[in-house]
C-alpha cells in the first residue's frame, strides 16, 4: 500500500491510490494524473511512511523526468546499474528512459516527495530535457520545498471552477523554486539522445554476463560499437562512474552476494568475480563494504537469524 498525499479530499485519494497500485513503476504507459497547455503530470504525491514500499527495476519513459525528494528517513535507488543512498533532504534526479529501481528499510520506513512530468515549450515534448541534471541533490532549505511542493498537492485537491489555474500557478512556483535551487546547466546541442541510455544499460548486461572473465575497455566499448574514449564519456554521463569504476563496483556487490547466499570458500568467490589475486580482492572488498570478506559473511550470516524484517532490507 502507498502512502496517500496530504492535503486531499477522500475521492481524490481514492483515485490516487488507484493511480499508483496500477501504475507505478514507471511505465511507458502510465496514465497522466493533469494536462495543462504546457503541462504533463504523470505522478505527484508523497509517499507515506509505509514498510513495504519498494518499486521495482523499470524504465522511465523517454519523454518524462522525476524528481524523487526524501522527506524522513533513508532510502537506497538504482539508476542505470549505479546504487545510491538517498537521505533526508537528498533529491534524485531521473530523465528520458533511465532505468531504475527503489527499496529502503521495513523497519525504518521512509517518506518522499515524488513527481514526474513534461514541461512544453516552443514545440519542445519536455523542455526539462535540455538541461543536464546532476543524478542527486541535497537541499540547502528542504522545508520551503516542500511547503512549495504541497501547494501543488493542495491544488490538485481543489474543487474551484478555477480549478486548472490554481495547479498550473502552483506547479510554476514549485518548478521554478526548483529550477533557481538545483540551478542545472543547459544541455550543449540541446536535450540529449536518449538511445544513448540503451547502448549504456546493453553494455553493462554484456559485462554483468562475464563478470568473471578478464574485460578490457576497448572490447567493452566495441559490444555496443563504440569507440573506448566515447564510451567512458556517455557511460559516466549516464551513471556517474567511469566503466572500470562501475565494474569494479558491480563485481565486488557480486561478492557481497555470494558471500552472505552461499558456502563459497573466499578464493573461489574472487575468481568467480574476476579478481585474480585473493588478496587483492579482499583489500578492495574491504575498501568498499568497510569489511572483510569473512567478516561481512559473519555480519550477514548474525543479521539473517537477529531479525526477519530487517534482512529485508538492500543494504
Amino acid at each position: 500500500m502507498p502512502g496517500i498525499c496530504l492535503g486531499m479530499d477522500a475521492p481524490l485519494q481514492k483515485h490516487v491510490l488507484f493511480h499508483w497500485m496500477r501504475w507505478l513503476p514507471y511505465h511507458h504507459d502510465w496514465k497522466l494524473l493533469y494536462r495543462g497547455e504546457q503541462w504533463r503530470v504523470h505522478w505527484f504525491g508523497r509517499y507515506r511512511s509505509n514498510p513495504e514500499w519498494k518499486i521495482s527495476q523499470a524504465r522511465l519513459a523517454p519523454d518524462m523526468v522525476s524528481f524523487f525528494f526524501v522527506e524522513k528517513s533513508v532510502c537506497w535507488g538504482r539508476v542505470n546499474g549505479r546504487k545510491f543512498t538517498l537521505k533526508a533532504g537528498d533529491m534524485m534526479v531521473k530523465s528520458g528512459a533511465d532505468e531504475s529501481s527503489m527499496t529502503h528499510d521495513p523497519a525504518q520506513p521512509h517518506t518522499s516527495l515524488s513527481a514526474s512530468l513534461a514541461l512544453s515549450r516552443s514545440g519542445v515534448v519536455n523542455a526539462l530535457l535540455q538541461h543536464n541534471f546532476k543524478r542527486i541533490y541535497t537541499l540547502a532549505d528542504p522545508d520551503q520545498y516542500i511547503q512549495a511542493f504541497e501547494s501543488v498537492l493542495t491544488a490538485m485537491a481543489s474543487t474551484s471552477p478555477f480549478r486548472d489555474l490554481q495547479i498550473e500557478g502552483a506547479l510554476a512556483n514549485w518548478l521554478s523554486y526548483l529550477l533557481i535551487t538545483l540551478n542545472p546547466p543547459l544541455r550543449r546541442g540541446g536535450a540529449s539522445d536518449r538511445s544513448v541510455v540503451d547502448n549504456v544499460l546493453a553494455a553493462q548486461a554484456w559485462a554483468g554476463n562475464r563478470i568473471g572473465s578478464v574485460i578490457t575497455l576497448s572490447e567493452w566499448a566495441a559490444s555496443v560499437k563504440f569507440s573506448p574514449v566515447y564510451f567512458g564519456h556517455v557511460f559516466k554521463q549516464e551513471t556517474g562512474l567511469r566503466p572500470m569504476a562501475w565494474l569494479n563496483e558491480r563485481r565486488l556487490e557480486t561478492a557481497a552476494q555470494y558471500l552472505a547466499g552461499t558456502n563459497k570458500a573466499v578464493a573461489e568467490i574472487a575468481a568467480a568475480c574476476g579478481y585474480a589475486c585473493q588478496f587483492y580482492f579482499s583489500r578492495q572488498f574491504r575498501k568498499h563494504h568497510g569489511l572483510s570478506p569473512r567478516h561481512y559473511r559473519k555480519t550477514s550470516f548474525e543479521r539473517k537469524h537477529e531479525s526477519p524484517v530487517k534482512s529485508a532490507a538492500d543494504h
